[in-house]
This record gives C-alpha cells, sequence and structure tokens, in this order.
C-alpha cells in the first residue's frame, strides 16, 4: 500500500510546494512593471520580501498545533487559500495593501514545506527518503519556473496585475483539487487535541534540543536566505543594471530554476548512495556563495549565454540544496514530531528570508550597487560551509576514537 501512495504524496505536495512558491515570488518578479507604474521604487523588494517572511515567520511556529489537529493535508489547503488571499490584496496599487498582502501571504507560506514534510515521512521508506523529499522540494524550483515563464506572459497580455489575479486562481483551483486526498493523508490527525500557547514555546524547544538540529537550522537560515535574496532581485538586477527585457531575466531566472529542480533529484540521489548530507551540505554552500559573488560582477557587456551558465549553477547549488538538508532534519527528529520538527526549523529558515534579502536591499540603498550587495551576501553560506565542514570533521574523529 504503502507504494502507490508515496507517489500520490509526492506528486501532491509538489504541487503544493510549486504554486505556494509561485505566489511568493508574483510580486517580487513583477517589480518592474509594477515600479514602472505606480512610481514605488523596486528596491522596495527587499522590504517587502522582509515582511511577506515575517509573515512566514509567524506562521511557521503556530503551525504545529494546527497541524496535528486537523492534519497535514488541510493545512496545505488553508496555507494556499491564504495566500491566494494575499495575492487579491495586492492587486491595488496602494503601497499599504502591498505591505498587508505580504504578510498574508507570509501567513500562508510558512507551514506550507512543515505540512507537506508531515505527509512525506509516513510514506517514504527510510532508503529513499532523501530521493523522495528531494522530488518534492523540486515544487520550489518549479514555482519559480512557473512564475519566470509565465508572468511575463500574463503582463504582456492582462497587466502586471492580471498576472497576479492569474496567479491567485491557479492556487485557489490546487486548494480544491487536493480534498479528496484528505482522508487518507489525514488520517492521523489528532481531533480532540487542544491549542496551546507552550505549542510555541516547545517547537523551538524540541529544535534546540534536538542534536544536530541546531546546524541544520542554522544552514537553513543561511542558504534559504541566499536563495530568496537571489528570487527577489536577480530578474529587477538584469532588468535595471544590465538592460536586459523582463522576458529575458525571465528566462534566465527559469533557468536557475530549472537547474534547482535538477540539482534537488541529483543531490537527494547522490546523498542516498555516495556522501554524507552534511559533507554535501558543505560543498553546495560553499558553491553557492562563490557563484553569488560572480552574480554581482555581471555587466551589460556579458555574453547572454555566459549569464545563463551563472544562473544554472546558482540554481544548481543555491536552490538543489534543500530536499537533501529536509531529509536529514526529517531522519534525526523524534518519532511524529517530524512536521513539528520542521516547522521549527522553517521558523530560522523564514528568518533567513526576511533578514538577508532585506540586508540586500539596505546594501544596495547604501551603496547603491548589486556588485556590493551580492558579492557580501555570498561570504555567509561559505562561512555556514566551514561550520558544516568542521562538525563532519568532529563525528569523523569521534569515530575514530571509538
Amino acid at each position: 500500500m504503502k507504494g502507490p501512495i508515496i507517489y500520490t504524496a509526492v506528486a501532491a505536495m509538489t504541487l503544493q510546494q510549486a504554486l505556494a512558491t509561485m505566489g511568493g515570488l508574483t510580486v517580487p518578479l513583477l517589480a518592474p512593471p509594477i515600479a514602472a507604474e505606480t512610481g514605488l521604487n523596486p528596491s522596495l523588494v527587499g522590504l517587502y520580501t522582509a515582511f511577506l517572511y515575517g509573515g512566514a515567520t509567524i506562521s511557521s511556529l503556530i503551525g504545529g498545533g494546527f497541524l496535528l489537529r486537523y492534519g497535514a493535508l488541510r493545512l496545505s489547503q488553508v496555507c494556499l487559500l491564504v495566500i491566494s488571499l494575499g495575492l487579491l490584496l495586492s492587486l491595488s496599487s496602494s503601497l499599504l495593501l502591498f505591505v498587508f498582502g505580504a504578510i498574508i501571504i507570509g501567513l500562508g507560506l510558512g507551514p506550507a514545506t512543515p505540512a507537506s514534510s508531515q505527509i512525506l515521512a509516513r510514506y517514504a521508506k527510510p532508503a529513499n527518503a532523501p530521493l523522495m523529499f528531494s522530488i518534492k522540494q523540486t515544487g520550489v524550483p518549479l514555482g519559480g519556473i512557473l512564475a519566470g515563464s509565465l508572468l511575463p506572459l500574463c503582463v504582456s497580455s492582462f497587466g502586471w496585475q492580471g498576472a497576479i489575479f492569474v496567479t491567485a486562481l491557479m492556487v485557489i483551483i490546487l486548494t480544491v483539487l487536493l480534498q479528496p486526498l484528505r482522508a487518507e493523508f489525514d488520517s492521523d490527525r489528532q481531533q480532540n487535541r487542544e491549542f496551546q500557547i507552550s505549542d510555541v514555546r516547545k517547537t523551538l524547544s524540541t529544535v534546540l534540543k534536538t542534536p544536530g538540529v541546531p546546524l541544520l537550522a542554522i544552514s537553513l537560515f543561511s542558504f534559504t536566505g541566499i536563495q530568496m535574496a537571489f528570487a527577489a532581485f536577480f530578474v529587477s538586477f538584469l532588468a535595471i543594471e544590465t538592460g536586459w527585457s523582463l522576458s529575458e531575466a525571465g528566462v534566465a531566472f527559469s533557468i536557475s530554476m530549472a537547474a534547482g529542480i535538477f540539482g534537488r533529484i541529483l543531490w537527494g540521489w547522490v546523498s542516498t548512495r555516495y556522501i554524507r548530507p552534511l559533507t554535501l551540505l558543505a560543498a553546495l554552500g560553499a558553491i553557492m556563495g562563490v557563484t553569488c559573488m560572480i552574480i554581482g560582477t555581471i555587466t551589460p557587456a556579458w555574453d547572454t549565454h555566459v549569464v545563463f551558465a551563472v544562473a544554472f549553477a546558482f540554481g544548481l547549488t543555491g536552490i538543489g540544496y534543500q530536499g537533501v538538508l529536509l531529509a536529514e532534519i526529517a531522519r534525526i527528529s523524534p518519532a511524529g514530531l517530524v512536521g513539528v520538527v520542521t516547522g521549527g526549523v522553517v521558523f530560522f529558515a523564514c528568518l533567513g528570508m526576511m533578514v538577508l534579502p532585506g540586508l540586500l536591499g539596505l546594501i544596495l540603498e547604501l551603496f547603491s550597487s548589486y556588485r556590493v550587495a551580492f558579492v557580501s551576501l555570498g561570504l555567509i553560506p561559505i562561512l555556514v560551509s566551514l561550520t558544516l565542514l568542521r562538525s563532519v570533521l568532529r563525528a569523523k574523529n569521534l569515530r575514530n576514537e571509538i
């Protein structure tokens, strides 16, 4: 029975991740046409992203109790509906409604990954869990591909407001399509469980006290923050700094997302068979940081295909890491608490997605230089990769002593 169910679970949760991600990326990717029509500064993308993941930070902590009582599938549906509401609020050109829309979209984004991880953890076998989680996490770059390729087409046909509406409609349709799966995927829900304020404290406490999880939380803070800074600013960088059209920049962005899909499957397979997850994550972090620095050096004189190659390299590492990391979190989490622990770790990921894009925007505002911004942020995952490598070497020395 587990065989067919795991495939259904992976397919459903991949789509959930894809549409949730597309919802979060929609306004940042539409920053150039929105700015052109409303007069808003494109550098406000960093502030928008900070509000968005501020909302996600809150919901990732409080979502654990909802998940246990109502089930991971129902939580997924609620997340999608909340994201669609935030998108519809963003149809106005009001800066205040953009802010409210960002916060609400973030509230929907926060529990989406823990919910999908809870479902996969029930059905995936330990031997193939990294690959299953990696395939599921391809939904994130898949959402980026949909956003990067579909949104420019919608803008040319319906304007930026029409593009936002199309995304909201897609999210609502998926919410309805998931309903037939609820009986199976939410069969483990605790219907009599009451919500408690202490759930938030317990979630963070479990994360901090479970051996190995704090290091993974720090890694996710750094890697996901860099990934989101790239997603928030790369298209605007190419369109504003190098003179690329929105469609051309969207193609480059989609290439990085496609590389992320390939990378997530590749690294999931590699970590299952050949390289320990922490060792692999250390290598990916270092390459991610170097590639981020290279992005900052792109100029209008660069050949288009070279820029595409750099985008591919970033996607392969800076987006491809996530399935390996989440599978490792699931592996070392206490039994039955994968979704809760993942929610706690996602809290740190949301902090990264709130802080690092905001930091890039601040650097850009202070120095008016994408080069300084991208090079500065590239140092962060390199430092984290060194910490991961030190942990790997320490564990190896302990095994040798034993």
